[in-house]
């Protein structure tokens, strides 16, 4: 199934004061990247930083889901958070109805055809295409083996930074694999809405000692996987695009927390 046609391939995409970008440059960046068809891919995106949009707003975000759709093909699967926070503060989640917190092509993704949501009322992921039943069928621990990254994990699955620079919250999964000692677990407790049904859930959240240094830093994660030939990088627009494969990000990220937990912190 072909998701864009030679036309729209060629249309304008975004633009810098440096250069104009079509839709098949992102597709040919996405392809340098290895994104290949069938793959299983997780979005984390800053759009901002793939130039100013030369469509109109919903006809913008809507080319970038074809031109992920183009790459992953009808066997693959596309993954985005749709991490919405208002359950820490004792606010019902609502599976159809509360926003994603996380950027406005990931509530445009998760309200698109053919999209489900995961019921985790912190966590959430919006999943579309062949391997949508796999990714929806997780457990409480959004850092476990249990949860979407830890399926991607064991996949050997790829995350796609679109213009992101702060993309990596599958870092959380080998610091609880870890279990570094600037974390705890603490267990958040609310009502869960799905449709016409409603119930209560207790989800635990590996959170940071506030009174300890214990933020990681984005910067010193991406040069890492940089360094060590495991992230890819494209530049675009004002930003970059990234890829890299799960299992070998956080096999990596295990080995040198285990050496050294405070490596990738502020």
């Amino acid at each position: 199934m072909q998701y864009i046609t030679e036309y729209e391939k060629q249309t304008l995409f975004s633009k810098t004061s440096e250069a104009e970008y079509k839709v098949c440059d992102l597709l040919d960046a996405l392809r340098e990247l290895g994104i290949r068809r069938g793959d299983t891919i997780c979005v984390h995106s800053q759009i901002y930083s793939l130039g100013k949009a030369a469509m109109l707003r919903n006809d913008y975000l809507n080319m970038i889901l074809k031109v992920l759709k183009e790459a992953v093909g009808e066997n693959g699967t596309i993954i985005m958070p749709a991490f919405s926070y208002s359950f820490c503060e004792k606010q019902i989640f609502d599976v159809q109805e509360s926003k994603s917190t996380v950027g406005i092509l990931t509530e445009f993704f998760r309200n698109s055809e053919g999209v489900s949501r995961t019921v985790h009322p912190i966590f959430s992921f919006s999943v579309w295409g062949r391997r949508k039943k796999e990714f929806l069928n997780i457990g409480l621990d959004a850092f476990s083996m249990d949860s979407v990254y830890g399926k991607m994990i064991q996949g050997n699955d790829k995350m796609v930074l679109l213009g992101a620079d702060k993309g990596y919250t599958i870092y959380y999964l080998a610091e609880e694999s870890v279990g570094v000692s600037h974390r705890f677990f603490k267990y958040f407790s609310g009502i869960v809405r799905d449709g016409e049904k409603e119930y209560d859930m207790t989800v635990p959240y590996y959170v940071r000692h506030l009174d300890k240094r214990s933020e990681e830093d984005p910067q010193k994660v991406s040069e890492y996987l940089l360094k060590k030939g495991i992230e890819a990088r494209v530049p675009f627009g004002w930003g970059n695009i990234s890829s890299f494969q799960c299992k070998n990000m956080y096999e990596s990220i295990v080995e040198k927390i285990k050496e050294d937990e405070s490596w990738f912190l502020k």
